[in-house]
Parts: structure tokens; C-alpha cells; sequence
């Protein structure tokens, strides 16, 4: 949920995990920027009215299901899901509570084979259900999991990858860039990635804030993408051969934020004048990475909206850029590339349009 930290400021791993090390001697230099090829404006076609104060983020499961994401929610659940063929809503997901079980707040949320998870940052953990169990029925919070976090350390993003594995992103007080966590069995944790190893960064709090990312994994969990939030760097993790990259996108800026002390007198960084936006949201499929791209300032209305899609496949090469009519907050594509779904937060709906090669 970006309004958490600006709004919050906003596999199954069958691989052996290896040592930061050795991931760093793969390290290869940052690719020049490419211009990624046009394609023309999508047509859209309506498809539902999604009826909610704030849709904010949006999943496609199995190519047939539309799952929503309410923002400032005072609903009874957080997420609403819709039939794409009945073009209707048909249940309602994740129960807002404090009780077990329930949601408090989020920032991340997805599908990891047949789980629906959220990674609920008041609670600090996941959320997990099955999801074609909570489907049949407004199933309550004893259909839910919860997996905490121990030590309780803040962490930008977090990825379910099954009811015993994860991984997390942006350790802000510590040297973890990206780690792998086993829920039953600790010495099983590993650090992936390291702040120390990349040389934008370092060990400085404000340069781990500035380049804070959000993770999509590839559907078969051997690949994993970060994707920039103030730049359009992207970089690409071989979680089998322990492989790393650094991409940049079409625009080729670095993150400007503006430093400041907190209430503790630490250092940290914010959004300010000269701040440009980044990737917003992604969604992956087998082939490729779609990222949505903002690009506008901080002081711009439309901030946080975009009206841009960059593609990418595994590999880091560009293949094209989507352009859209509207602004959109969100999306979601088929798993076989040729529909993509649009969430526009203006009219509070659903379109189609389909996706050409």
C-alpha cells in the first residue's frame, strides 16, 4: 500500500542459496540507456465499474479473476474480486481486523501459486489464505495464516513465496539489500544482495531510502526484478545462478530526495522539490516485465498516476513501450501477453485493450 510510506514516506526456492560473494562476482556494468520502440495508444473497451472509494492496486489469478485493492478502506475487507467474464464482482477477501488472521494495513500484496498473501505492515508479517478456499464464501479470519516477522525490522517490500519462504527488500538499518527467510527454520536465512557491495549506495541511510525498490518474481521463481521508486533503474537477480544486473531505463535519472533528521536525530531522506518518480507498480508473466512508469515530480497532481508501460524481458533487453490514453494507478496482463488490464483511479474502472507484438 503506497500511502503507507508516503504513504509510509509510499521460491517455492528449490536453488541453492549462495553467498553475497559469489552473487557479486557475477555483477555485470549498468547497460546504456535504449530507447525502448512505441507502440501506438491502446484501444480500450469498459469492462467493469469497480464501485470503491479508492482502488489502489490490482492481480489477475488464473486469467479469469480481477482482485482490488480498496485504499483508506472502511469496508469490511480489503480486497474485492471480480469475474472478468461477468464482468461483476463476486466476493470479497482479507478481512479488515486487528484480530488473527485479519489486515490491518498493507503495502505489499499477491498470488503465490494458490495462496493470496498480503505482507501487513502493522502486524509485521503475511497474511495468508488459500485462496480458492476464501473464494467460495466471505470467509472470515479463521481462513487466515499469519507469519511474523522476528526480530521486528522494517523492510520497504516483502514477497511470499510460499507458506514456509520469502523474501525481503530494503533493510534500512542494517547492510540487507535482499534476503531470503525460512518461517521454520532460521538458520536457513540468507542475505542475497548487499548495500556495502553497491557503490551508489553504501551504508548511508538517506542513499538506501533514495534507491528503494519493489520486487516482481518471475512465475517460476528462478528470477527476480527490483524496480526504482525515484529513478528508472532497474536491476535483475538470477536466483539459480546467482547472477546480478543493473539496468537502466529509456530516461537514464538517478534519485533525488532531500535529507533530513527525524525525531531521533537520524538521517533519512523524503520526496522534495527536485524528487522525480519513478516505476510505480509491475506485473510479470513468463516472457516479460511490465512496469509503470510515472516520471513525473514530486509536486505534480499526478505523482503517484502514469500513463507509460515499459516491457522488458528476463534477460534485461527492452522491448517496447505501451502507451496509454488515460492515467492509470494500477494493472494486470494476461499470462499469455495478449490482454492488458487497467485500473483508472479517476472513473474507478476496469478497461481492457489488447496487447500487440
Amino acid at each position: 500500500m503506497s500511502k503507507i510510506r508516503n504513504f509510509l514516506l509510499l521460491l517455492y526456492i528449490t536453488v541453492v542459496i549462495y553467498a553475497c560473494s559469489t552473487a557479486r562476482s557475477n555483477v555485470k556494468n549498468i547497460n546504456d540507456v535504449e530507447k525502448l520502440p512505441d507502440t501506438s495508444p491502446q484501444v480500450e473497451t469498459r469492462l467493469i465499474d469497480v464501485d470503491l472509494p479508492m482502488p489502489q492496486l490490482m492481480t489477475i489469478y488464473r486469467d479469469s479473476l480481477l482482485l482490488v485493492m480498496n485504499n483508506l478502506n472502511r469496508n469490511p475487507h480489503h480486497v474485492r474480486v471480480f469475474d472478468i467474464v461477468r464482468k461483476k464482482a463476486v466476493n470479497n477477501i482479507l478481512p479488515a481486523s486487528r484480530r488473527k488472521g485479519g489486515t490491518m494495513a498493507f503495502m505489499s500484496f499477491g498470488i503465490s501459486d494458490s495462496l493470496v498473501w498480503v505482507f501487513d505492515v502493522g502486524k509485521n508479517g503475511f497474511i495468508v489464505a488459500n485462496i480458492d478456499t476464501v473464494l467460495k464464501s466471505n470467509a472470515g479470519v479463521e481462513y487466515y495464516s499469519e507469519y511474523r516477522i522476528t526480530p521486528q525490522v522494517f523492510y520497504y517490500d516483502a514477497m511470499l513465496l510460499n507458506r514456509n519462504e520469502a523474501l525481503l527488500s530494503g533493510n534500512y538499518d542494517t547492510d540487507e539489500k535482499l534476503v531470503y527467510i525460512n518461517f521454520l527454520d532460521s538458520t536457513r536465512n540468507k542475505q542475497l544482495l548487499s548495500y556495502q557491495q553497491d557503490s551508489n549506495i553504501g551504508s548511508a541511510r538517506v542513499n538506501k531510502m533514495s534507491y528503494e525498490s519493489f520486487m516482481l518474481l518471475k512465475p517460476d521463481k528462478k528470477k527476480l526484478l527490483l524496480a526504482g521508486r525515484y529513478s528508472d533503474q532497474l536491476e535483475l537477480f538470477d536466483l539459480d545462478n546467482v547472477k546480478y544486473m543493473k539496468i537502466k531505463g529509456p530516461v537514464g535519472f538517478l534519485p533525488k530526495l532531500a535529507p533530513f533528521e527525524n525525531n531521533a536525530g537520524v538521517t533519512e531522506a523524503t520526496p522534495g522539490r527536485d524528487t522525480r518518480y519513478g516505476f510505480l507498480k509491475g506485473h510479470v508473466t513468463a516472457r516479460y516485465c511490465y512496469l509503470l512508469f510515472s516520471g513525473y515530480s514530486f509536486q505534480s497532481f499526478h505523482q503517484f498516476y502514469g500513463n507509460r508501460i515499459w516491457v522488458y524481458d528476463w534477460e534485461g533487453n527492452p522491448v517496447k513501450e505501451i502507451n496509454l490514453k488515460n492515467d492509470i494507478v494500477d494493472f494486470s496482463v494476461s499470462s499469455d501477453d495478449k490482454i492488458l488490464y487497467t485500473l483508472n483511479p479517476q472513473t474507478k474502472v476496469i478497461s481492457s485493450s489488447a496487447l500487440k507484438w
